[in-house]
């Protein structure tokens, strides 16, 4: 038989029989039942292909299988990763922590580095901490903000501590604050407390945070975060809010509709121009506080 005869025979099907046994059901007294020996098929498959003087061999339908599986997982790994806190670029809606991408309105063409948690009337936080954390962006107005939806619907803290933290200016308004305490080593650029002192201002204190949601976030660069109540009908409860080693070159901290229990301020420096005779650091009349220790210094503090 000549070369070609052979190469001719390489491309003829081979028959490869599949066989499935036959299944018996036993149907306890009444009997049993025997599936009919038609399940026995034939499925033809090419012997192999000829390639200028050989041919490659078709290993099995197993190895086609395989390789239709792997793409398919590439294809499906290439997609978008999912964004769990604290993730960059997204909004969280508590008590979640899966995020939903964000777009900034300053900045639609950049990709965001915005950290945002949303939070629905009546939701119960337990902690919310931010350490180590590199705030700004040159155009944004806030670096940090903390809003509830009105005076009627607020974030409720019970205790906020800001500590060894640098803000171009902090501002306060339209809240509630039972004690306010500023130590000595709060340094700013001008401050002015105008608060409006009232006996009625509530003593918050949060129960027990079993059960309820934390969003700690360390170590991170970010161009601003956004604490914000999401829906009305209610406030938001959080036990404790923590700022430590929060740092912003650009961007104001800004706090709007919020009732805190006792607020703290440690070692925190604020001020964007160096000038004390204009103040970086107000808490406006729309917000009433019991009891005030003022140990803010002023000093010509200019954070670039």
């Amino acid at each position: 038989m000549s070369n070609d005869d052979n190469n001719k025979k390489s491309f003829m099907p081979k028959k490869v029989s599949l066989k499935i046994p036959s299944l018996n059901i036993k149907l306890g007294r009444l009997g049993s039942f025997k599936f009919p020996q038609f399940w026995n098929f034939k499925i033809p498959l090419p012997g192999g292909i000829y390639m200028g003087g050989g041919k490659l061999i078709v290993g099995s339908m197993a190895t086609v299988a395989i390789g239709f599986l792997a793409s398919l997982f590439v294809l499906i790994s290439s997609g978008d990763q999912e964004l769990t806190f604290p993730m960059l670029g997204a909004s969280y809606e508590a008590p979640s922590m899966i995020g939903s991408p964000v777009v900034d309105r300053e900045f639609p063409s950049d990709r965001s580095q915005t950290l945002q948690i949303n939070m629905p009337a009546g939701i119960r936080l337990d902690e919310v901490s931010f350490k180590n954390i590199s705030l700004g962006k040159t155009g944004l107005t806030d670096s940090f903000q903390i809003a509830g939806t009105s005076t009627s619907d607020v974030i409720t803290i019970d205790t906020l501590t800001i500590k060894n933290s640098e803000f171009p200016t902090m501002d306060w308004a339209a809240g509630d604050i039972y004690t306010l305490t500023a130590t000595t080593d709060v340094v700013a650029a001008g401050h002015t407390f105008s608060m409006t002192m009232a006996s009625t201002t509530n003593d918050v204190v949060i129960g027990s945070g079993r059960g309820a949601t934390s969003y700690i976030a360390e170590d991170m660069t970010v161009d601003r975060i956004l604490i914000i109540q999401s829906t009305t009908g209610g406030d938001v409860l959080i036990d404790t809010m923590t700022l430590d080693g929060v740092r912003a070159f650009a961007g104001a901290f800004n706090a709007d509709n919020f009732e805190i229990g006792r607020l703290i301020l440690e070692n925190v420096r604020i001020g964007d121009d160096g000038d004390i005779n204009s103040a970086d650091f107000v808490i406006n009349s729309s917000v009433n506080v019991n009891t005030v220790n003022d140990g803010v210094r002023e000093e010509p503090v200019f954070i670039r």
